[in-house]
């Protein structure tokens, strides 16, 4: 006998694949409210900057941008005006000291050189002329005062013979002349006297006018000497060895006495100058530590002189390079200087957030796993890449630096 079977209804197609979708989207509601709790925002992971909270020693450091500059510039003056005839070095070369870098011309200081000379000849020989004129003077004066000297003493001697006869009763020899020869004697005692005057006011007169003479022969002897140095300096040397920086004259320039010909330097000696803005101007001091980055290359420093003016905010620091120059090195040069301020031994820092400041509160997003959280931080002082964490934050915390300004009414959102 055949037993009919009861046929079991199958739910249609389409409604089963609706049901397993309603499904899937309730759980994924109810996960993801689960998960994201009261995350009101969502963020994309790429377009974050996040950094990892760190603890150890903290070097507290401050930077500028400036360039190098030399140390030591030596304007080369003309001494001589002149025409320039040849220029002999061009900005760049290198010279030695006392190398010719330029020649001037000026015939006037030649023919005035020429008449300087014959006119010390001239004066020489006329003053040889008028010494030995004044040196017989006094040859003459003195030939008169050992005359008179003579004459004075055999008045003297004529006079003594008589007073001895007189005084032994002898009538042979009257008064009166015995007056005579005594008034005799005192005239040429006299005459002594005025002629060893006359010697010496000869010889005054004689050393006066060398005197004067050595003086007119100094002065004309100087100014020849003034325009033989003038004329050797119508060829213009470097000063020092160094490079020749700039050059200011031109062929058939007509220059005059002290003009700029040339600027040369030693292009090994150079310092770097850099500017910090004036808020962290107060952290440098004189011997601090620095390092040096011409985006090739870095090099030690140090710090030697601090600006006491602000300008636009910066002050000028100077640095003295310690290590060897690399090779690009040159003035002018655009760099980067990191000056070391300080150091703390055990400090828990972060990489600068974008919304922090120096010795302040902020509020960064803390990102744990695909949520962040807003937090208050207390942050203290800073670096140049990197702040000091006070408060708020641990070790091996990860946060968000990058700008989140949009995000501010947020107390969560969701990293995707």
């Amino acid at each position: 006998m055949d037993i009919k079977l009861a046929k079991t209804q199958r739910l249609p197609m389409t409604k089963l694949v609706l049901l397993v979708i309603a499904l899937l989207v309730g759980g994924l509601v109810v996960f993801t409210k689960a998960y994201t709790q009261s995350a009101s925002n969502v963020v994309f992971q790429d377009e974050l900057i996040v950094a990892k909270v760190q603890q150890g020693e903290f070097e507290l450091s401050v930077k500028g941008l400036g360039s190098l500059v030399l140390e030591k510039r030596h304007l080369v003056t003309s001494i001589s005006g002149g025409k320039v005839v040849e220029v002999l070095v061009k900005p760049g070369e290198m010279v030695t000291q006392g190398m010719i870098i330029a020649r001037l011309e000026n015939p006037a200081l030649h023919q005035t050189l020429t008449q300087k000379q014959s006119l010390l000849s001239k004066t020489v020989a006329q003053h040889e002329a008028e010494l030995a004129e004044l040196q017989a003077k006094v040859q003459q004066a003195k030939t008169a005062h050992y005359d008179a000297l003579l004459a004075y003493k055999a008045e003297k001697a004529q006079w003594q013979a008589q007073k001895t006869l007189i005084d032994k009763g002898n009538s042979t020899i009257s008064m009166l002349d015995h007056q005579r020869s005594e008034f005799a004697m005192q005239r040429s005692q006299k005459q002594v006297e005025l002629q060893q005057t006359s010697v010496a006011t000869q010889q005054a007169v004689l050393q006066a006018k060398m005197t004067a003479q050595q003086a007119e022969q100094a002065s004309l002897y100087s100014e020849i000497k003034l325009l033989k140095e003038n004329i050797t300096a119508l060829k213009v040397r470097a000063p020092i060895t160094g490079q020749i920086q700039d050059v200011f004259i031109e062929l058939g320039m007509q220059l005059a006495s002290t003009s700029s010909v040339a600027e040369v330097a030693d292009p090994r000696l150079l310092v770097a100058k850099i500017n910090v803005a004036e808020l962290d101007a107060p952290q440098v001091q004189v011997g601090q530590q620095a390092t040096i980055d011409t985006y090739t290359s870095r090099f030690g420093a140090v710090v030697n002189r601090v600006s006491p003016k602000v300008v636009n905010g910066q002050v000028e620091v100077e640095l003295s390079i310690t290590n060897t120059l690399p090779r690009e090195a040159r003035d002018k040069l655009n760099i980067e200087g990191v000056i070391v301020t300080s150091h703390q031994s055990n400090a828990t820092f972060v990489a600068m957030p974008a919304n922090a400041v120096a010795n302040n509160q902020a509020s960064v997003f803390v990102v744990d796993k695909h949520l962040a959280t807003k937090k208050t931080v207390k942050f203290g002082q800073r670096s140049v890449n990197y702040i000091e964490v006070l408060e708020g934050l641990n070790k091996n915390q990860t946060i968000i630096i990058s700008d989140m300004e949009k995000y501010t009414q947020d107390s969560q959102v969701l990293v995707r």
